[in-house]
């Protein structure tokens, strides 16, 4: 009679072990790719605001080379002034004029268009769930070809960049731009051959934490 032999194989034990140990290395794996995938979509959606940022702060210092446009001996104060807790009602600005040299969350301008004088300026409004963003207002017909009745005004508004809605991350609230004009000597666009006397800087953040500043030196104003 053959001898006994004894059955080799994998027993249901290790088996169970086996595919216990493969459970946990999926769980691992796809809880990583979650966390990745996260990442990188936050990064993604800081990049697009960033770049919308800085895309609206370029657009708004375009904006304010009409500043003073067609008005002889235009000053800063008269023709332009910085607004600091400015809001838009309706068709109504309200706020009040910055100290000279201060920051502000508005600023406007008079310009002249052909026997016409107009009136402009851009708003960073704040607001929760994106409601608030960067304003373009105007232009509107303005008398005397100053800002001096600018809320008096009957304000239009062009939404140029909303704000994200998402606010309840601090990260967000980097979104917020600033207006600030200061007198002094500067070149616009790089030449030397022609110099203005008022600094435009419109400021804002990106979410890393880093300046964003859009320079203008306004060549209508030579006083």
């Amino acid at each position: 009679m053959a001898p006994f032999r004894r059955q080799s194989g994998e027993s249901l034990v290790s088996l169970m072990v086996g595919l216990l140990v493969s459970m946990v290395v999926a769980l691992a794996m796809m809880s990583m790719f979650k966390v990745s995938n996260r990442f990188t979509s936050q990064a993604a959606q800081d990049a697009a605001a960033d770049a919308q940022v800085t895309s609206a702060l370029l657009r708004a210092g375009i904006a304010t080379q009409d500043a003073g446009f067609g008005i002889a001996g235009s000053v800063l104060g008269t023709q332009l002034k910085v607004l600091s807790g400015a809001a838009l009602s309706g068709s109504t600005l309200s706020g009040s004029v910055a100290a000279t040299g201060a920051s502000g969350n508005a600023l406007v301008w008079a310009m002249q268009t052909g026997a016409n004088a107009q009136c402009a300026g851009l708003l960073y409004q704040d607001g929760s769930g994106g409601t608030g963003g960067l304003y373009y207002l105007g232009p509107v017909s303005c008398s005397g070809g100053n800002v001096s009745g600018w809320n008096a005004l009957a304000w239009t508004s062009t939404l140029w960049a909303e704000r994200p809605a998402n606010q309840a991350s601090a990260a967000y609230n980097q979104t917020k731009i600033s207006f600030r004009a200061a007198a002094g000597a500067c070149k616009p666009f790089g030449l030397t051959a022609t110099s203005g006397k008022v600094l435009v800087t419109i400021a804002s953040t990106s979410r890393s934490g880093a300046a964003l500043n859009e320079q203008q030196c306004l060549f209508n104003f030579k006083t």
